[in-house]
């Protein structure tokens, strides 16, 4: 597969997580799945007002969660020569995964102000994180396709 897709799939999903994230925050959906990983229990909850907002919230997660890891794992496997692809791709899960956790802490604190600030503000590094990893995709793809080729008569 091309990293492009993951790498631009990685920012398009965590960029809708995060409005997903706000309208979850604003419609005062964050504790209608007042546990977690489950959702009152359950993993596929009933999906309907509340539930279904925070719980869409936590399957894009999901999304953001494969496009990440796809990404990291074609940049150790297909771009080692690239250290800062691998960086990027290493750091963006790195700050994923950090992110899913204190997701979680934000659930079990009930809220609390400063979680989820904490929240936001690590979400917006993890934004950051895989925009610059794709644009430094776009940019190395780019110079490849500028190589010029030997031609054979």
């Amino acid at each position: 597969m091309d990293i492009r897709f993951f790498s631009y799939g990685s920012v398009l999903s965590t960029y809708m997580l995060i409005l997903i994230g706000g309208f979850v925050s604003a419609s005062g959906s964050g504790l209608a799945c007042p546990d977690w990983p489950t959702c009152h229990g359950q993993v596929l909850p009933i999906l309907s007002g509340p539930v279904l907002v925070e719980f869409s919230h936590r399957l894009s997660a999901l999304v953001v969660t494969l496009f990440v890891t796809a990404t990291l794992l074609i940049a150790w496997r297909a771009y080692r020569e690239s250290r800062g692809i691998v960086a990027l791709s290493t750091t963006s899960f790195a700050l994923l995964l950090a992110q899913i956790f204190l997701g979680m802490v934000t659930v079990k604190s009930e809220l609390n102000s400063i979680v989820t600030t904490a929240h936001l503000g690590l979400a917006t590094g993890v934004f950051g994180a895989v925009l610059s990893n794709a644009i430094l995709v776009r940019n190395s793809q780019q110079q490849k396709d500028r190589i010029p080729r030997r031609v054979v008569a």
